[in-house]
Order: structure tokens, then sequence, then C-alpha cells
């Protein structure tokens, strides 16, 4: 290895070459001398096969650097590397390119990919206690050069020898394109919807009630009447106001009939049956309403099947 030799980003562009600019924190360390041995036992896989140089810098003096490449590796030494090792003693290098920890007067574990015109196509610095990979910086570097000459992109993983993407003719898109933020989820809840209100309404019942703890807030707890028998509006009227039918207007039946939006809707007929909610292909937009009307006519039901039963019990007391 040549010491004292000046190093300038240019004597690499013009030899059109790419460049592979290494920082590293500290000459005499631990982690530093297993990257530089490393990369320099592969340099030939860099040079001949790529076209790219690799140097390391430091903020040690050039001293400092040429000691710890005349010692021997079994003393901690590099034994003779052939890449070069930039002294940065005036800080102007790391600064420069923004990996100098003040602080410390020392270079961050960063590493600079530098194309041939001069421009920095890749970086990556790790913590100062972990150490870079060969292996990688050839797969980007070869990325690197497979987008310049061919155009097209790298997907994850991508080594040398795979296929790339064509980024161009995949971006284009032809005719206009409209996209709907609930397209998906009705597309998909939409045939769903029709099988789960089909048929009779406890059927309609049961198979809504096993999904809505999946719905957004749906009505809960029973359906409450004024004095009157009117069902009170459950967002308008207050807790104290609000109260369960009485025995005499469930075995009466006196209670309003319901009527819902044009979401759909349920009515009771002369004999107090609910039927189930008929909703139109145009009334699907709103799950949330569909799901409360089906919560709503479950209640009438378990209300129906209650007076139902209180009748029973009546017939039953007569006869005796």
């Amino acid at each position: 290895m040549k010491f004292n030799t000046e190093i300038s980003l240019s004597s690499y562009t013009q030899a059109k070459h790419w460049l592979i600019l290494i920082f590293f924190p500290k000459a005499w360390s631990f982690i530093c001398p297993t990257e530089v041995l490393a990369f320099s036992s592969r340099l030939q896989e860099f040079l001949y096969s790529r076209s790219c140089a690799v140097a390391f810098a430091s903020t040690d003096s050039e001293y400092t650097l040429r000691a710890w490449n005349s010692t021997s590796e079994m003393e901690g030494g590099l034994g003779g590397v052939h890449v070069p090792l930039i002294s940065d003693c005036n800080h102007k290098l790391s600064r420069d390119y923004g990996v100098l920890i003040e602080g410390e007067g020392v270079a961050e574990r960063a590493l600079f990919i530098i194309d041939p015109k001069g421009v920095v196509r890749s970086l990556t610095i790790n913590d100062a206690d972990v150490g870079r990979s060969v292996d990688e910086a050839q797969r980007i570097l070869d990325a690197l050069i497979f987008k310049d000459e061919f155009g097209e992109g790298c997907p994850v993983n991508w080594k040398k020898g795979d296929k790339g993407i064509d980024i161009a003719a995949k971006s284009k898109v032809e005719g206009h394109v409209e996209v709907d933020a609930r397209k998906s989820w009705v597309g998909w809840a939409r045939p769903k919807l029709g099988r789960t209100w089909s048929g009779t309404s406890h059927t309609s019942s049961r198979s809504v009630n096993s999904i809505a703890p999946m719905a957004s807030p749906v009505r809960q707890g029973p359906v409450r009447f004024n004095s009157n028998g009117e069902e009170l509006d459950p967002s308008s009227a207050s807790v104290d106001n609000e109260r369960t039918p009485s025995r005499s207007e469930f075995v009466s039946g006196n209670r309003r009939p319901l009527s819902l939006s044009a979401q759909g809707s349920i009515h009771q007929n002369a004999h107090g049956h609910g039927h189930s909610l008929s909703p139109t292909s145009k009334d699907l937009g709103s799950l949330d309403l569909q799901l409360n009307q089906a919560m709503v006519q479950q209640q009438l039901d378990n209300m129906q099947a209650a007076l139902n039963n209180q009748r029973l019990g009546q017939d039953i007391g007569l006869a005796s």
C-alpha cells in the first residue's frame, strides 16, 4: 500500500468508476478491522467485475493508520491490506459527508455508494458496534448498475441475475380510474347482506345477531315506550323518562307500530307478527343502519314471544 497519496473524488469519476466510501470510527478497535479485512479480501470482485473502487476513511492521523496497517493481525493490526485508508484528521471529509460526531471527533459507521458522475446513490449508517456486510454492499451496487443499464427497478431481495420490474410500463394507466373507498367493503358485504335478511324474521334476527359485535354502534337494550305507548327516541329521551312496557301493555299489545326509513322497514300486522327487513339493492349503502334495524326487529320478535307466552298462560288459567 502506498502512503501519503492524495485521493479525490474526481480521480474516480474521471476514470468512470463507482466508489464505495466507508467511514469507520477508530483504528485499533474491535469491529473496524473485521470490515477492512473483509472488503480487502474481496477487493477484486469490486474492481474487476463492477468497476468499483473501495476506500476507508477515519479521523485517525495518517501515522496511526500506517502503524495499524503495518501491524500483524495477531497483534490487532491489519497485516497490510490493499484498500486505501484515508486520514481525515482535520474532520473536513466526514463533516462534508454529514457523518461526523462533533462531540467525539469521530465518524459514524457510514457507507456511501457513489456513481461515476459523483452522485451519492446509497447511504447506510450503522450503530457503532454493528459491522457492514460485503454481500449487501455488492447487492446494492449491482442493483444500481442494473437500474442504470436497463432502466428497470429491483424488487425486494433482488440480486444479480434476477429479473427487474419495468416501472415505466407499470406506471401507465389507461382510461379514467375512479376510486371508491367503500367499494371493496360494500362489494364484499352486499351478497352476504342479501343472504342475511332473506327468509323469516327469526332467521334474519339470528343471522344478524351473530355478526352484530362486528358492527359500529348498534342500538342496545330493549325498545322503550312512553305512557301513551309511543316508542321513545334513544337519542332524545333521557334515562329518567324511559321505561319498559308495562305488563298490561304487553298483554293488550298497546304499542305503536314501528316504521323506519327507506333503508328498509319493519311492520307489524294485525296479529302483531313482525316481517323481516327487505332492503332493495339501492338501500344497502348504510350497513350500520341496517344492522340497527335488524336489532330492533329482533327485539320486537322477543316482545311478541313474551306476549304469546303471556296469552298462553292466561288461556291455561281460564281453561283450568
